[in-house]
């Protein structure tokens, strides 16, 4: 298995796959880290301050939401998301892989109108700003979300292919 550390210096697409993995998890937190500071600067300003910082609070939710689609990539990856799969267990092995193409084919389908939606989105909100964060477009949430949900759609290909694998030799990826 392939360490992080050495990710950057090894071309190989395990190495570019481990350095992709380690900028995702990287980007989500400090995601978190941001939402949790401005959540906490939210409560110290508005209780112990008694002054209203109402930029914080929209800053927590749009980071809430980008970490939140970010994480669900990563627990794609980890193969960690949510799944009812104790029937598919008790089938053969290549039973079992055909019906994990077709549930992630099914998700990738849904994935790709997520991610057209959230387009759509980009370029209606593009010229609208956020309410208390002026500076910060509309459009700039939506486009977060869709290169999060570019990297499920990655993780599920990535997952696919694993099972096509199965199919083809009969045995572990």
């Amino acid at each position: 298995m392939l360490q992080k550390g050495a990710a950057m210096n090894d071309p190989t697409p395990q190495g570019l796959l481990g350095w992709l993995d380690g900028v995702l998890e990287v980007i989500t937190l400090i995601g978190f880290i941001g939402m949790l500071l401005s959540t906490g600067g939210q409560v110290l300003f508005r209780y112990a301050l008694e002054i209203s910082v109402p930029w914080t609070e929209e800053l927590a939710r749009i980071l809430f939401i980008l970490t939140m689609f970010l994480g669900i990539a990563i627990a794609i990856r980890e193969g960690e998301h949510i799944v009812v799969d104790f029937l598919l267990k008790k089938l053969p092995q290549k039973t079992q892989a055909v019906g994990q193409i077709l549930y992630n084919t099914s998700i990738l389908l849904f994935l790709g109108f997520l991610a057209r939606g959230t387009l759509a989105m980009t370029r209606m909100t593009w010229g609208s700003y956020m309410i208390a964060i002026d500076w910060v477009r509309t459009g700039y949430l939506y486009l977060g979300e869709f290169v999060a949900i570019l990297f499920m759609m990655f993780y599920v290909l990535l997952s696919i292919r694993e099972n096509v694998t199965v199919l083809r030799t009969g045995g572990q990826p």
